[in-house]
């Protein structure tokens, strides 16, 4: 399962994506992971999520974050949930890109059975292949 949390810069996204992952904590039967931009927000993450700012990694496209995904599922068969915050300020992608994207993670949420949570930052027209993912 993917769930998006989608809306302008500085809207509370982030502030609402930590209070969803610390809230699970308390009934997760499984690992959750947290992935971030940057170190700004892992204060207020739960110590019992693992935290993984991405930036420090050396992942030049969207293509190898899919590969870091893989690994990190391919090293914790635990995993429940994974929040992805940011990320596609990272990456920057065209729509159709992103919708291409989205399908990679949807076919990982769907072999490993872990659900995302990822938000995206968008000015403009949300695109079509984004709308079964909203709640």
């Amino acid at each position: 399962m993917i769930k998006l949390l989608i809306g302008q810069p500085g809207m509370g996204k982030t502030k609402e994506m930590i209070e969803h992952a610390n809230n699970l904590l308390k009934e997760a039967k499984g690992d959750i992971v947290y992935i971030g931009e940057s170190n700004e927000c892992v204060l207020e993450i739960n110590h019992d999520i693992r935290y993984i700012n991405i930036a420090e990694y050396p992942l030049d496209s969207s293509n190898d974050f899919i590969a870091f995904l893989h690994g990190l599922l391919g090293s914790n068969y635990d995993l429940q949930r994974i929040y992805l915050d940011g990320i596609l300020n990272v990456y920057i992608m065209t729509p159709q890109e992103m919708c291409d994207w989205l399908d990679k993670i949807n076919a990982i949420s769907d072999k490993y059975k872990v659900n995302f949570e990822i938000s995206i930052s968008i000015n403009g027209e949300t695109p079509e292949c984004f709308k079964p993912y909203m709640s």
